[in-house]
C-alpha cells in the first residue's frame, strides 16, 4: 500500500535534511494488477521531525472476476473486466515520540470504477468523491527489530486497507520480515499474509513482498507479489 517509513540518514546540516518524498509501486495477483505513484512534502525541519506535511497519490488498476448475468430469461456465466482510477490529496502531521513515528493524514479522494459488461449486482461502479483518512506508524523495537502498521479508509466506495509488518535488520542496509493485512470495500472483504525483503541505500528504499491473498469476489486465495520504491530529497 501507499505507506512508507524509513530510518533517517545522518545529515551534516539542516539544509541536507530531506523535505520531499517520492514513491511508486506495483502489485499483481492472478486476477488483478495495479500501480501507484505519489509525492509528499514536509514543512518545518524535514521528513524525520514532527511537523505538517502534504501528500498526493494517484493509482490505476485492472481486475477481473466471474459472475452471472440474467439474459434472455436465464443466468449466463460471465467474466467481468474492471478498471479503476484513483487520486487523493492529503494533509497531515507527523509525531515522533521517542522510537515511535506516527503520521496522521486526512483529505479528499476521487475514484472511478468501470466494469465491462456492467454488473447490476456490484455497487462499486461509476465515479465517486469522498474523504480519505490515513494513519502510518513505525516503531524501532531494538537496533535490529522494527514494526510498522498502516491503515486507511475512504468514503468513496467504503474502501479500507490495513497492513502490519515485523522486520529484522540482517544488515544495516538489508531487512527481512513478515507481513499481514486486510483490504476491501462495500462489496468484498479480503486478507493477505506473506513476507518481505527491504534494501536501504542512502536516501533510496526498495521493498519486495509476496504471499497469499483473497481475490476480488472469489473465495479461494491466490499468490500476490508487490514492489515499492521510495526516494527522499
Amino acid at each position: 500500500m501507499l505507506a512508507v517509513c524509513a530510518a533517517a540518514p545522518e545529515a551534516s546540516a539542516e539544509s541536507d535534511v530531506p523535505h520531499t518524498e517520492l514513491f511508486t509501486g506495483f502489485e499483481a495477483s492472478d486476477n488483478y494488477a495495479s500501480g501507484y505513484v505519489g509525492a509528499g512534502y514536509a514543512f518545518g525541519k524535514g521528513l524525520y521531525d514532527p511537523g505538517f506535511r502534504l501528500r498526493v497519490v494517484g493509482a490505476y488498476g485492472r481486475y477481473h472476476y466471474d459472475g452471472t448475468l440474467f439474459t434472455g430469461g436465464v443466468f449466463v456465466p460471465t467474466r467481468f473486466d474492471g478498471q479503476v482510477g484513483y487520486g487523493a490529496a492529503l494533509i497531515g502531521y507527523q509525531f515522533h515520540p521517542g522510537a515511535v513515528i506516527v503520521k496522521l493524514f486526512a483529505g479528499i479522494e476521487g475514484e472511478d470504477q468501470h466494469i465491462v459488461p456492467r454488473d447490476p449486482n456490484n455497487s462499486v461502479q461509476g465515479s465517486a468523491l469522498g474523504a480519505r483518512l490515513l494513519a502510518e506508524t513505525w516503531y524501532d523495537i531494538s537496533p535490529n527489530w522494527f514494526a510498522s502498521a498502516d491503515t486507511s479508509y475512504g468514503t468513496a466506495f467504503q474502501e479500507y486497507f490495513g497492513l502490519a509488518r515485523l522486520g529484522f535488520r540482517v544488515r544495516p542496509k538489508l531487512s527481512l520480515g513478515l507481513e499481514g493485512g486486510v483490504l476491501g470495500n462495500e462489496e468484498y472483504d479480503a486478507g493477505r499474509g506473506g513476507g518481505f525483503v527491504r534494501v536501504n541505500v542512502r536516501n533510496f528504499e526498495a521493498t519486495l513482498s509476496g504471499g497469499f491473498t483473497g481475490n476480488y469476489l472469489e473465495d479461494e486465495p491466490s499468490g500476490y507479489v508487490a514492489i515499492g520504491l521510495y526516494q527522499t530529497f
